[in-house]
């Protein structure tokens, strides 16, 4: 049973490393979606994200944990700024820190108010560790267990990778009266390809492009109800994923708070509910990934646990949640 976790542990660990870590509320904080949402969509003022992610404690020894921070903020109507802190501590033996500087510029050719445009650019940096002292390898195990003072066979040439991140992207959505509000975009992270491996050289490896297509549509029922449908696609070297998505933003009359609930798939991956609720200026989020992938059988079905928080200021001064 111990070898089998061993197993299990080291086929997640891969996973991690093969590609960017997973969020279920990209619609958050929209520019780590796509950089050309940076402070655009949402006829905001500001906005400042919160987010926490538990991922894995049913299988790991020690759960997964992603963290983001980020605020966005518009600019004269055309323009849009903003910044994240991205962070992603993969069971207290691999860590990816991400500081990403993000700008947007509406390019709507003449004074169409509802139609828009945008293209987006981001600059940074991701440092990505290891912890070799919490490794363990098949030279230490002997006598029915791992003993850590035992050499380990192993010679790491880097502990640490700082890495040059630039992504680029477009996106249109629509903010006119009408029934149904479409949106949709495409975007590019890792435009730079950059080293990604820890060992020497010539084991060279490196980070791989992400694809992110996306599209959807508001649609205003009517002025209490907002449903809003949305389709993901992301695609990483062999990984890719397609999440369909429903949510609707109820209002309550005569009332400051407003709720949010809705459902997502995460192909061949995950279940995830939502929920959530708006107290004048702020949105409390909370979903939960039910895991149908291969490793079900042994997750009983647990997933990842997320919440958020933002803090916002919108142009309209109205109590409906920003999307």
């Amino acid at each position: 049973m111990k070898i089998l976790l061993i197993i299990m542990f080291t086929i997640i660990v891969y996973i991690a490393n093969a590609q960017d870590l997973q969020l279920s509320q990209y619609d958050v904080s929209p520019m780590i979606l796509n950089p050309a949402y940076t402070g655009l969509k949402g006829e905001i003022n500001y906005r400042i994200v919160n987010l926490y992610r538990n991922q894995w404690d049913a299988v790991a020894h020690k759960s997964f944990i992603s963290t983001l921070l980020s605020y966005d903020m518009n600019l004269q109507e055309k323009w849009g700024v903003g910044a994240y802190i991205l962070n992603d501590n993969s069971s207290r033996v691999y860590n990816s820190f991400s500081f990403v500087a993000s700008g947007a510029n509406d390019i709507t050719i003449g004074n169409n108010i509802d139609h828009h445009l945008n293209v987006g650019i981001q600059l940074g940096f991701i440092l990505k560790s290891l912890k070799t002292d919490n490794f363990t390898f098949d030279k230490q195990y002997a006598n029915g267990k791992f003993d850590t003072n035992l050499p380990t066979g192993e010679n790491f040439e880097y502990s640490k990778r700082l890495m040059p991140e630039v992504n680029f992207g477009f996106s249109y959505f629509n903010t006119g009266n009408n029934f149904y509000k479409p949106f949709g975009g495409i975007a590019v992270f890792h435009c730079t390809n950059p080293k990604n491996n820890f060992l020497s050289e010539s084991n060279e490896s490196r980070l791989p492009l992400k694809y992110v297509l996306h599209a959807g549509s508001a649609f205003d029922i009517n002025e209490s109800l907002l449903l809003n449908f949305s389709l993901l696609f992301m695609k990483q070297k062999t990984a890719w994923q397609l999440t369909p998505a429903l949510i609707s933003f109820y209002n309550l009359p005569n009332q400051e708070i407003n709720v949010l609930c809705g459902i997502s798939l995460r192909t061949n991956d995950a279940i995830i509910l939502h929920s959530g609720i708006s107290y004048k200026r702020a949105i409390y989020r909370i979903n939960y990934d039910f895991n149908i992938s291969k490793l079900k059988a042994f997750s009983s079905y647990r997933g990842a646990v997320e919440f958020s928080i933002t803090f916002f200021s919108d142009k309209n001064k109205s109590q409906k949640l920003v999307y």
